[in-house]
């Protein structure tokens, strides 16, 4: 059996739809997040090692099911993951896998995300005197790609590519990006049901303003 020594690269890339600093954050979050969302998937995810919450160093055992999302994959899967680094200004997120059943047969397993939002250029025209300036701002429009890729070295030859969890990857984006438009929702309709009752309290102040005048 021929031992591999090459480093390779799977890459992913997911749109979402969901405002880009809402799903940053449950992305950052995830470990806490999936378990809930999809429970039949993420049986447990546990911190094992804390080091101040959910940044640096941190620790955690994800105990899965990926058989529930992809079809032939195993009904039972353990991985030990260490946060390597959260870049706020990339919005880049690094892991490194350090125990489970990935290393079988992965000598090394380095997975990352890095969010892109989707950003629009809007164009003005000012006139100042006889000169016309044009300017362009750019603003975050909502929605945006994620880019997961891993680095991965094969314990052989015979190891197949991380294609099950990539595909298990993509299918958790989608959802969690589900999950982040719903709750985004509920936020926009309590907004919008107090500014009603706000409404109401105002027309109702009217009214009394006027039968006393």
């Amino acid at each position: 059996m021929v031992v591999s020594n090459v480093v390779s690269t799977l890459e992913l890339a997911v749109e979402f739809k969901s405002p880009a600093d809402k799903f940053w954050e449950a992305l950052k979050t995830w470990s806490s997040i999936l378990p809930e969302v999809l429970p039949e998937t993420y049986t447990s995810i546990e911190v094992v090692e804390d080091v101040d919450g959910e940044k640096n160093g941190s620790v955690t055992l994800w105990k899965m099911n990926p058989s529930t999302l992809i079809k032939e994959a195993p009904v039972m899967m353990e991985e030990k993951k260490k946060l390597g680094s959260v870049d706020e200004v990339t919005k880049t997120i690094t892991y490194s896998v350090i125990g489970g059943d990935l290393l079988k047969l992965y000598k090394s397993y380095e997975p990352n995300f890095t969010l892109i939002p989707k950003i629009s250029t809007i164009t003005s025209a000012k006139n100042e005197g006889d000169d016309d300036k044009v300017e362009e701002k750019d603003e975050t429009i909502g929605g945006g790609t994620v880019k997961w890729s891993v680095k991965y070295e094969k314990v052989n030859e015979m190891v197949p590519e991380p294609n099950m969890v990539k595909a298990m990857i993509y299918k958790t984006i989608l959802i969690l990006d589900e999950h982040v438009l719903s709750k985004q929702n509920e936020v926009v309709k309590q907004d919008e049901h107090i500014l009603s009752k706000q409404n109401e309290v105002v027309e109702q102040k009217e009214q009394t303003e006027v039968i006393t005048n």
